[in-house]
């Protein structure tokens, strides 16, 4: 339910922005591509930490939770993957403008320290 509402709502979203700020127009397919998979992106983090959680109980061994885990630092890495595309496709097409490219590289940055810190408690839990 919530990616369709995605499909809703950014491109709406981006349609705004495009109506507010014309010269963006060629970057308006591309930017409904990137806000919709960043999105799942957190949302596969979501159900993946509720899984967890619902799971406590249940899981008996730390191989069970670890599998988990990757798959949350797996996302996160996707993540930042994602922001550094959208990185170098802004620098590529001139569409750099300051604040824009701050919050790519703190949500970048961010995202690989909660990557590094999740795999180090993983890997010092065993």
């Amino acid at each position: 339910m919530t990616v369709l509402l995605q499909l809703w709502v950014v491109p709406a979203s981006v349609e705004r922005a495009v109506l507010a700020f014309p010269e963006v127009e060629p970057l308006a397919g591309q930017a409904i591509v990137w806000g919709v998979c960043a999105i799942v992106c957190w949302q596969a983090i979501a159900v993946l930490a509720l899984r967890l959680v619902w799971r406590t109980g249940e899981i008996t061994e730390v191989v069970s939770a670890r599998r988990w885990l990757y798959a949350v630092i797996g996302c996160l890495l996707t993540f930042s993957g994602l922001v550094v595309s959208a990185f170098v496709a802004l620098n590529e097409q001139g569409y750099a403008p300051p604040g824009v490219m701050l919050g790519l590289m703190g949500g970048g940055l961010l995202t690989l320290i909660a990557a590094g810190v999740l795999a180090l408690v993983v890997e010092s839990g065993s």
